[in-house]
């Protein structure tokens, strides 16, 4: 029974080695995630145009349900500005003023994304993720590192700040710096200093808590409330009650709002598996698409049913709460406890919370996200993809993050594409002492004969590319400065050949033969020699498992 259940509850499959270390990582990481996720959830839910406690909701029934199901240790599920900001903008108009209506239209959203959330997860759509490499993840962190800390800025400069893409946003913030307030720069300015050196002199500590608290301790000096310093607000005391907002709405209602939850859907997905995929490789982990699909939509769904508005992994909380140390999603439980009590007793204590000191928390959890030994060794590895990586992060910084990610994936499909269409091709030469062939481009040293070509394709052969190969072998045969007698094929890194492909081959054989010259082909896959077999016979009969040099031996034996 614990078996079967642990094929979808992940919780069961580590609790067993769940040890006192863990826990009190997960302690500390959930008292520091809570300390930022209390500001910065009543923050997003202004932004929704919903009561500041609705962020709170959100991040306690959320990061439960997703502690479950989910596969990432360090995504910290709640609400995002992304989904803030798609939420008013969409269910707004249909609310028609009614503020009870448009709280009810919110749950029901975040409901239908958990639907849908599941749905998924049984049909397996997880696999798109799979479009997303990871030079794309490393463009898209530095690229929303630069975006998540623009939309912070106005905060700790007291100013009102711009919507839109990263340069708006900054231009927006310039025209305004002159009417900036010099106390919320001060306290803004203050925390981001207090935060970067007390996470560089105490790593793995609550030293986020230490800092809100302090500022929160002088908040209530009445001196200081006077003077201009913008708080987020009041926020009531005491825990919802579940609902199923759903099932109180007409069809009229659930058609209008499907569209609107699908839209969210993908948001709140392609954010989750990034976020999770960025920190997993950080720290030698691996995520599940197709959990963190069941993940989401359970966080969804007690959302939904606990009167909050879509969630999802941020880029922002769950570099809060990495960085705090955490060790497992029990951490989002820790953060759980910690809001549910703020609720019930502490809501007054935390009114009095300044935007600028939301705005640092978010400002340092950015710097760490980007690293640049990363960069460097992308750079240093491949100039081709350290371009993949600069688009995504342009792409993040001009259209936002959803659609920064998928111009990226877009513009590396087409890059792999590209590459495709013009598979590489070299010429082997023989390693002395040895009967490997090797590529002569990157072994100087290696025996090229004159009566023999041997080159070998990497890729497959398909219809978009089989006339580039056949063009490309041709040329390097007709650049020969002697007579060649054989051209030998090593089909080793080419694991098929699709019709078109065979024709061309078959093509290839017949040009050879004009020019005198005889074909072999080298360690062919099994399928690609049946399938040879099946369709054409060329000139000369071949064996799929000799080596180049089997071949090359033979022919100079006669």
């Amino acid at each position: 029974m614990i078996a079967a259940l642990s094929r979808y509850l992940t919780i069961l499959r580590w609790l067993p080695t769940y040890g006192g270390d863990l826990l009190r990582g997960d302690v500390i990481a959930g008292l520091s995630l809570a300390a930022f996720a209390i500001p910065e959830s009543i923050a997003y839910a202004t932004l929704a145009g919903l009561p500041p406690a609705t962020g709170l909701y959100c991040y306690l029934v959320g990061g439960v349900a997703y502690a479950f199901f989910g596969t990432s240790r360090q995504v910290a599920i709640g609400p995002t500005s992304a989904i803030a900001l798609l939420i008013a903008s969409s269910l707004m108009p249909l609310a028609h003023g009614d503020v009870a209506r448009y709280a009810l239209l919110a749950a029901a959203t975040a409901s239908l994304v958990g639907v849908i959330c599941i749905i998924g997860r049984f049909v397996r759509v997880g696999y798109i993720v799979n479009f997303i490499s990871s030079v794309v993840l490393t463009g898209f962190k530095t690229g929303a590192a630069l975006f998540i800390a623009s939309t912070q800025l106005p905060k700790i400069f007291g100013v009102p700040g711009g919507s839109g893409s990263f340069f708006e946003r900054i231009g927006a913030l310039a025209v305004q710096l002159p009417h900036a307030h010099l106390p919320d720069i001060v306290l803004g300015v203050t925390a981001v200093a207090a935060l970067l050196v007390l996470t560089h002199r105490f790593p793995g500590r609550p030293t986020t808590i230490a800092v809100v608290v302090a500022i929160l301790l002088l908040m209530h000096v009445d001196a200081l409330q006077h003077l201009g310093i913008e708080l987020v607000g009041r926020i009531p005391n005491g825990l919802p009650f579940p609902s199923f907002p759903v099932l109180t709405l007409s069809n009229d209602d659930l058609g209008q709002l499907i569209p609107i939850a699908l839209a969210c859907f993908i948001l709140a997905y392609v954010e989750t598996v990034t976020t999770g995929r960025s920190f997993a490789e950080a720290h030698g982990d691996t995520t599940d698409p197709d959990e963190e699909l069941l993940a989401l939509g359970a966080a969804n769904l007690a959302t939904g049913a606990f009167h909050g508005f879509p969630v999802s992994g941020g880029m922002s909380q769950s570099a809060v709460n990495d960085l705090a140390g955490a060790r497992s999603p029990v951490a989002l439980v820790v953060t759980a406890g910690t809001i549910g009590v703020v609720l019930l007793f502490l809501a007054a204590f935390f009114s009095v919370t300044p935007e600028a000191l939301l705005g640092a928390i978010v400002v340092v959890a950015a710097i760490h996200l980007v690293r640049v030994d990363d960069i460097v060794k992308v750079w240093r590895a491949s100039r081709h993809e350290f371009w993949v990586a600069t688009f995504a992060a342009v792409a993040v910084l001009a259209t936002g993050l959803l659609s920064g990610v998928m111009w990226a994936v877009g513009f590396s499909l087409l890059m792999v594409l590209a590459r495709s269409c013009r598979p590489a091709i070299a010429v082997l030469g023989e390693l002395p002492g040895t009967t490997m062939f090797v590529n002569v481009e990157f072994n100087p040293n290696a025996i090229v004969r004159d009566d023999v070509l041997a080159v070998r394709t990497y890729g497959p052969w398909e219809y978009f590319n089989a006339a580039f190969i056949r063009g490309r072998i041709l040329r390097i045969v007709d650049a020969s400065p002697t007579k060649l007698g054989l051209v030998v094929i090593d089909f080793s890194a080419s694991p098929s050949l699709d019709v078109q492909s065979v024709e061309v081959l078959r093509a290839i054989d017949n040009d050879l033969d004009k020019r005198g010259i005889r074909l072999r082909l080298a360690r062919l896959y099994d399928e690609t020699a049946n399938k040879l077999r099946r369709m054409h016979d060329l000139r000369e009969p071949f064996d799929p498992h000799q080596s180049v040099h089997d071949i090359v031996t033979s022919y100079r034996s006669g």
